[in-house]
């Protein structure tokens, strides 16, 4: 239910720029901001019943928009083998987690395992089936690179997926193979998908229960609202309905349709983009252009080093995905696509700027998911077209050394832009693509104002920005790509209190400490729905 609240003797930041004076303190009044200002301005407010909470120097923001995610994978994450690396520093360490839920699980069942990165392994390699054979011999395994773009299954994972030496590599992926032809147990975008669809699908009554707990990881991150970026099953839908029905949802959601799986049946419907409430809302159509960086399998206009056949791939053919986008901008969607490398992000404008030619839409916000790898022509097209990019603010922390090893450091001068986004005007809203990268808005911050990765090494400085932009790219931004920053997105009177209470004074904090801050409230609609302990 909507709560009353006051917040006294903090520090506001707004999710404004160019604010000219500075707040203390926040009123809130049935769920939505009353008043923002100094503390005898917001106690002006205070009735009976009201709690006012001295907020002891505290920074207080918009509650956090991650504005690319996969909330249902996060949950279902949650209850995976922990593969990411860190904390996993070597295959060995991967092959002994799954080695310790192969002994918890009776023979013949799935084990599925995730966020592994093969550039921070020891070893520098992708595992391989004969790695997974040794976890895991009696079980059929499954391990999913931090991308969920590339995965390695063992021997018997595969031959259920009727993978062999003689299986050609599907449209959209690639098989690899060993000297002698036969699977490695690496597989690489649709061939992956040949091993996943073998795992058994959750129940709706499991994806709701996984919704429930990425809700409560994203909250304690003070993220408040979430765009699921890929909805392609009814018990995808159903399970978001059943939580928002019993407002039972955890965070504010804007779903992305999966143009293959649902467009058709949204269009008899005649379904829209902005179906919904302030809780849940059907948002864009969604498609995926093209792959991961990591994986090689990004469309690239050039090849990548060291490998001059190799520029990526296409996950359909060109034409194909141009009709299919086509069709749901003639529908009134806004669209959006997984575009990475910089020949699928041309494609990408060249396809939006040919369906705004033939059915002309003056705020369409169309998306660019990712929006890595850009070359000045193109944020040229982006601005001129209006066109919205969804970068991942936290990849470059973490995935790095794999972007330089592939693609070297010039071609990565407008990778996840911000500083030049800004400056044009161009309003690119942060994400953290999760379970790709940690759920943590703080982290994803950080390396927008110090382009740090975990190592400390720094990428293009030129491209850092403010904390203020970096809190607005978190927070109104967000808001603003799903056509919401009316509603939510800053502090400000009449708008959602929706609100994040961090641990200190952000303003206080070196740069590259950012990611540690914690959060020691998370508001929605003016209730206290979570609180770190030890948090007063």
């Amino acid at each position: 239910m909507p709560g009353d609240l006051i917040l006294v003797n903090g520090h506001v930041m707004t999710g404004r720029l160019g604010e000219s004076r500075p707040s203390t303190g926040i009123a809130v009044w049935h769920g939505r901001v009353a008043a923002v200002g100094s503390d005898a301005e917001v106690l002006s407010w205070r009735r009976p019943g009201i709690e006012v909470v001295d907020l002891r120097g505290r920074t207080v923001t918009p509650g956090f928009n991650d504005a690319h995610c996969h909330p249902i994978s996060v949950g279902l994450g949650l209850q995976e083998v922990d593969a990411r690396t860190p904390p996993n520093e070597s295959i060995a360490d991967v092959v002994q987690r799954i080695a310790e839920r192969a002994r918890q699980q009776p023979p013949g069942t799935w084990i599925v395992a995730r966020g592994y990165d093969q550039a921070r392994l020891r070893e520098s390699r992708h595992p391989t089936r004969h790695d997974l054979d040794q976890a895991a011999p009696e079980h059929n395994v499954v391990l999913i690179r931090a991308c969920a773009h590339i995965g390695v299954a063992n021997s018997r994972a595969l031959a259920l997926a009727g993978i062999t030496a003689t299986t050609p590599d599907p449209p959209g992926g690639t098989i690899d193979r060993d000297e002698h032809g036969e699977p490695t147990g690496v597989v690489r975008e649709t061939a992956l998908q040949m091993v996943r669809q073998r795992v058994p699908e959750p129940s709706e009554d499991q994806i709701a229960e996984a919704l429930v707990l990425a809700g409560r990881q994203f909250l304690s991150d003070g993220v408040t609202s979430v765009a699921e970026a890929g909805i392609r099953k009814p018990e995808e839908l159903g399970a978001y309905q059943r939580l928002a029905r019993e407002r039972r949802l955890p965070v504010r959601t804007t779903l992305m349709m999966m143009i293959g799986e649902t467009l058709e049946p949204l269009l008899e419907l005649g379904v829209q983009t902005g179906l919904g409430d302030e809780w849940l809302r059907i948002g864009p159509a969604k498609l995926f252009l093209d792959g991961s960086i990591g994986g090689r399998t990004a469309r690239m206009s050039q090849p990548y080093l060291g490998e001059p056949e190799t520029c990526g791939l296409w996950m359909e053919e060109p034409e194909v995905m141009k009709q299919k986008l086509l069709a749901a901008h003639r529908a009134g969607f806004q669209c959006c696509a997984h575009a990475i490398g910089d020949a699928a992000i041309e494609l990408l404008l060249d396809i939006y700027e040919e369906a705004l030619r033939q059915h002309p839409r003056t705020d369409h916000r169309h998306r660019i998911e990712h929006c890595s790898i850009l070359r000045p022509d193109l944020i040229e097209r982006i601005q001129r077209l209006g066109v919205v990019p969804i970068p991942g603010t936290t990849f470059l922390h973490d995935f790095q050394e794999a972007y330089l090893t592939g693609l070297g450091r010039e071609r990565l001068r407008y990778a996840y832009a911000m500083r030049t986004f800004f400056d044009r005007g161009i309003i690119a809203a942060a994400s953290t693509d999760a379970p790709v990268c940690a759920t943590s808005a703080m982290l994803g911050i950080q390396t927008m104002v110090t382009r740090r990765n975990a190592a400390g090494h720094v990428l293009w400085p030129e491209e850092c920005v403010s904390l203020e932009e970096a809190v607005r790219a978190y927070t109104y931004n967000g808001a603003y790509a799903t056509f919401e920053e009316r509603v939510k997105g800053t502090i400000e009177p009449g708008k959602l209190a929706d609100l994040t209470v961090l641990e200190t004074d952000l303003r206080a904090v070196e740069p590259e400490a950012l990611g540690s801050v914690r959060v020691d409230f998370t508001v929605v609609e003016g209730e206290i729905v979570y609180q770190r302990p030890g948090a007063r």
